[in-house]
């Protein structure tokens, strides 16, 4: 039997990631000796991806030197080296036991300069980057400084004193500069314009406190012009002046097209005359500052994508929906649209000040470009101001806000090529079911969820099935907000032919568990399920291991937020045995439980999948 290359390359690397005994190199040796074809096609394709950063430098060096005990092609190779764990060991130390572990980790003997494709340089390590230089075929695609003034060294001070900059310009794509203290951005311009590789810029504050609010200050924003190679462009608890940023956007070499704000901060807007525009009460002045910039993104002919988010809590200048409205009209390039301000506390405890503002709008959208659109907490339903056929792929309905009139004739839905649905409810889902209703063929994804997820609704989801049991388009439903055990397994009983995958939010019980077990086993339809949970990990481990008997289901995915119960690492080497059983029809396997790493490397062990993007979802949610 004939298989693709590209399989056999997929096989490979499941090997060298669950080799026994930890070995990741035999592998290629493997692929290299089976015949000619794997040695010159197969083995081509193939690279490692291995990240040195252990806590202990010593450990580091292990990796290196088992790395290099194998002869086989470097250049296959794609490590990262991460020196952050190494500033809680030379923080204290002079600067002799700093050069000794650098020498250490880069000599001759373990030499891994070549083969670094991604480098992260700690706070008081800056002289690290020396070892990059030309003379050191580097070859960096990624750097990341993360570095605090000390001593009187910054990375501005770096800059000057190291000219030529080190890392070379022929690689490097990525650059992140992570700052505890206010940065000038005029010699990052000076220095990188000749970087025409470079496509990525993030600038950040560095801090290992997630909800420290004062991040640094950028000056001279509008020098960064000359970086006109960037596409890309990420400011991360950053201050910034609206006038500098709103000049940086109106120069013709701007050509963001992805531009990402998250939890940014504004500085005092500037006139004409120099002087100060003083409305700091209630916030007006960082309100209008930001309003300024919005409008600016109008004008962009390049922005695609523009995400402003508050990941880190930060108290956000609320805008009025109009200049989002007038985002939405003027501009023909943007394709996604997410404007989500509102901190994790006010989620469930809604703030006095709003983020978006503006109950009335007379305004209509007339918009084919935009792809997706998301705005937490807008004042009204802005999809009901389409008046002509939108190319929305995902919209967000929220009918608590005011009467949804949409639905009462379907030629004014004016979303016809929408693929998921996003339904935020208070009391009613009645125009849910009218969307369902409508059939529309390029519909296939139904979310459902509240004000607050964890609470559970006195809500009737039986006309929800009853409407999706009618529309053969769509094929998955997610159920966020908390659903009783006895809906669900009614949903489960309906047995719905092209209904594939489910994600269910329940609060597990010993009964539950034994009950949604056997009905899922007898539902062959079902082939993708997830679960989120606040109950007990031992229920949540118990119902993964009923699900791996399921033969027909080849994805699991379970996150438990709630609490440990103590007991021994019994159920995790039940649910490991399990698994091992079961690889034969499960493709994808995340389970990720508070506190609970064993699980995760369960996980890892035998899927490569790391949960790294569902631990950052739910940190900064509970």
């Amino acid at each position: 039997m004939s298989f693709p290359r590209l399989i056999f390359v997929k096989i490979f690397k499941y090997f060298q990631y669950n080799e026994p005994d930890g070995n990741k190199y035999k592998v290629y040796k493997l692929i290299s000796l089976l015949n000619r074809e794997c040695r010159y096609i197969i083995a081509p394709l193939f690279s490692y991806k291995i990240t040195i950063d252990d806590d202990s430098p010593y450990d580091g060096f292990n990796t290196v030197r088992t790395f290099l005990k194998f002869n086989h092609q470097y250049d296959k190779a794609e490590l990262t080296l991460d020196t952050t764990p190494l500033v809680s060991t030379l923080r204290f130390v002079s600067g002799t036991l700093d050069s000794y572990f650098s020498k250490l980790y880069l000599s001759h003997t373990y030499n891994i300069i070549p083969l670094v494709k991604k480098l992260i340089i700690g706070k008081y390590l800056l002289s690290w980057l020396d070892f990059f230089g030309p003379k050191s075929s580097s070859q960096i695609e990624s750097l990341e400084i993360q570095y605090k003034e000390y001593r009187g060294e910054g990375f501005e001070k770096y800059l000057f004193k190291n000219t030529p900059f080190p890392i070379s310009p022929d690689h490097l794509q990525t650059l992140h500069i992570a700052s505890s203290r206010d940065l000038d951005v005029n010699p990052i311009s000076q220095i990188f314009q000749g970087y025409h590789h470079l496509e990525k810029l993030i600038l950040s504050y560095r801090s290992g406190y997630i909800y420290r609010h004062i991040g640094p200050e950028l000056n001279k924003f509008e020098k960064l012009s000359v970086l006109s190679h960037l596409s890309h462009l990420e400011l991360d608890r950053v201050i910034i002046s609206p006038n500098e940023f709103i000049e940086y956007l109106s120069t013709t070499t701007s050509n963001i097209e992805t531009l990402i704000l998250n939890s940014i901060q504004l500085k005092d807007i500037i006139d004409n005359n120099n002087n100060d525009i003083n409305i700091s009460t209630n916030n007006n002045n960082s309100s209008i500052g930001l309003e300024i910039i919005i409008e600016q993104i109008s004008h962009s002919k390049t922005i695609k994508t523009l995400k402003v988010i508050n990941q880190y809590g930060v108290t956000f200048p609320s805008i009025d929906i109009n200049s989002i409205i007038d985002l939405i009209n003027r501009n023909s390039t943007l394709e996604t649209i997410i404007y989500d301000t509102i901190n994790d506390y006010a989620k469930y405890n809604p703030s006095p000040s709003p983020p978006v503002t503006s109950t009335i709008s007379n305004d209509n959208i007339n918009n084919q470009t935009l792809k997706h659109l998301k705005i937490s907490q807008s004042p009204i339903d802005i999809h009901n101001l389409w008046i002509s056929n939108s190319n929305l792929r995902t919209i967000r309905i929220l009918n608590e806000q005011q009467p949804i009139s949409l639905f009462e004739n379907p030629q004014t839905f004016h979303h016809q090529s929408i693929r998921k649905l996003h339904f935020l409810f208070r009391t009613t889902l009645q125009s849910l079911i009218e969307i369902i209703q409508l059939h529309l063929p390029t519909l296939t994804t139904i979310k459902i969820s509240t004000q607050n997820n964890l609470q559970q609704n006195d809500i009737d989801f039986e006309t929800i099935f009853t409407a999706i049991s009618n529309n053969n388009n769509i094929d998955s439903i997610s159920i966020e907000c908390s659903i009783k055990i006895n809906q669900f397994l009614r949903l489960i009983e309906r047995n719905i032919k092209h209904l594939r995958k489910i994600h269910v939010n329940l609060r597990l019980t010993a009964k539950g568990v034994e009950a949604i077990g056997s009905k899922l086993n007898e539902n062959t339809n079902i082939q993708e399920f997830s679960l989120e949970s606040w109950s007990e990990y031992s229920l949540i481990v118990d119902l993964v291991i009923l699900i791996l008997e399921c033969k027909h289901i080849t994805s699991i995915k379970c996150h438990g937020f709630g609490p440990n119960n103590k007991k021994s690492h019994a159920d995790e080497e039940i649910l490991e045995q399990d698994l091992k059983l079961n690889l034969d029809h499960i493709l994808n396997f995340q389970i990720y439980l508070r506190n609970r790493k064993q699980f995760e490397n369960i996980s890892d062990k035998y899927f490569y999948s790391t949960q790294k993007t569902i631990k950052k979802r739910y940190t900064h949610m509970f």
